[in-house]
This record gives C-alpha cells, sequence and structure tokens, in this order.
C-alpha cells in the first residue's frame, strides 16, 4: 500500500489526494467495520485531475453510519488509506407532507400520518407543535383595504393595510403527534402515527370566518415540517353539539 504520509479524507463522499492522475478514470473504495455492513465490500469511485492534485468522488450511500470509517482506494495509481467521515443526518419525513382539514374554530380533527426516519441516526418522534393560521386571501384582502381606504394620510392609508393583515390571522393552532411507540425511530424505518389539530377561536373579532374560507400554515417541529390548509366549516352557533 502506498505511503502518503496523512491519510485520504472523504467527507461527504468527496476529498482531495496528494497525488496527482493524468486523466479521468474510475477507482474502488474497499470498505471495513459498520461501513462495509451497511453498504458492502465496496463502492465506485472517481478520480479526477486537479492542478497537481487528484479529486475523489465516491458513491456513499445517504444510510451510511455516521464517524470515522477506515476504508482503502484502490487505483491504478496503487492503494492508499482512507477515512471515510461520515456526519450525522438528523431528518424526518412525515407522508402525506402537506394535508389539508376542515373543521371551525374550536374543533379537534384528527389525520393519520406516516412517519420514517430519513437520516442516518436514530430519532425521536416530536410530540406535536403550535403554529399560526393565516387566511389565504390575506395579502389581497389587506391591499383591498388600504387601496378602499377614504383616508388621504400615507400613515392611516398603510394602518389601514395592516389591519387587514392582523383580520387574516385567526390564531395558533395546536397540533399533537401521537404513536402507539415512543421509542426512537431507526434510520431507515417507518411508522404510524396520528396527528390531532385543534383549530383556534379566532383572535381578531374582526376575523371573517364564513363558510369555505382558507387558511395555511407551515409547522416545523424538530428534524420535520408539515404544511396544514384549512378549510373553515361554518361557525359554531349557540346551542350547537359537536
Amino acid at each position: 500500500m502506498a505511503d502518503l504520509g496523512d491519510t485520504i479524507s472523504l467527507r461527504k463522499g468527496q476529498g482531495i489526494a496528494p497525488f496527482e492522475v493524468q486523466r479521468a478514470h474510475s477507482a474502488v473504495l474497499k470498505l471495513d467495520g459498520d461501513l462495509k455492513s451497511e453498504l458492502g465490500a465496496e463502492v465506485k469511485a472517481r478520480l479526477l485531475p486537479r492542478k497537481g492534485q487528484t479529486r475523489i468522488r465516491a458513491r456513499i450511500g445517504t444510510g451510511a453510519p455516521p464517524g470515522a470509517h477506515k476504508a482503502v482506494l484502490v487505483s491504478d495509481a496503487g492503494e492508499f488509506p482512507v477515512v471515510v467521515d461520515v456526519p450525522e443526518k438528523k431528518k424526518l419525513r412525515l407522508s402525506p407532507s402537506s394535508i389539508e382539514i376542515t373543521g371551525r374554530p374550536g374543533d379537534s380533527v384528527q389525520a393519520s400520518f406516516l412517519v420514517k426516519n430519513t437520516g442516518n441516526v436514530a430519532l425521536t418522534v416530536p410530540a406535536g407543535g403550535v403554529t399560526g393560521l393565516f387566511a389565504s386571501d390575506g395579502l389581497a384582502g389587506a391591499f383591498a383595504a388600504a387601496y378602499g381606504s377614504n383616508a388621504e394620510a400615507p400613515l392611516e392609508v398603510f394602518g389601514e393595510f395592516i389591519l387587514g393583515l392582523r383580520r387574516s390571522y385567526l390564531g395558533l393552532m395546536h397540533v399533537k403527534l401521537t404513536a402507539k411507540s415512543k421509542k426512537p425511530l431507526p434510520p431507515g424505518e417507518a411508522r404510524d402515527i396520528t396527528g390531532e389539530f385543534t383549530l383556534p377561536e379566532p383572535l381578531n373579532p374582526g376575523t371573517p370566518l364564513g363558510t369555505g374560507r382558507r387558511f395555511h400554515a407551515t409547522l416545523v417541529m424538530q428534524h420535520l415540517r408539515l404544511v396544514v390548509r384549512v378549510t373553515l366549516s361554518a361557525p359554531k352557533k349557540k346551542g350547537d353539539s359537536r
């Protein structure tokens, strides 16, 4: 095995080697340990000339375990020791990633999801979160309020615009996620979960709540996100039962 003094380091499958190749050609990265168990005995690599050195590109799969892994680069130029540095990737994905629900202020609406760990470390599924609901026509309504204002002073017209935006905000929606298992989700695995969406009572008394009005929100939780679109049914009337 060739001795370069310092071991070649690859991060995210790429690195620079202190030797020179005359042309681009294919090579092989022989793996060991946990990396071998996950990806197999070897993966393909590509060597490219780069100003007296060599750029290395290897196909390290997204499921590779994090850490520093020893490997050997085998090419026409010889065999060289390599350390493959795989950073932690923490990411969950909900399916569906966006959802449309219908309800009226104060209602709790349930929906089913599949959550998958698309990272390379075990992750705990978030218990939920809180996000604001904004009318989908809110910006257009705010402009209409400003354009239709009888005010002449610029600040008063701008004030009408701001008031229009405030009327387009419904309030904070609480989201709760539950699953049968509370154990961390291993990489590559998926789990069924239930989402419960509690629609807020209007924060602003002037917020229109007509049947069919649409609101939207983006819920950002640890390692995942969910887009929610809400269509309002008729507001609850006094004496109504749920």
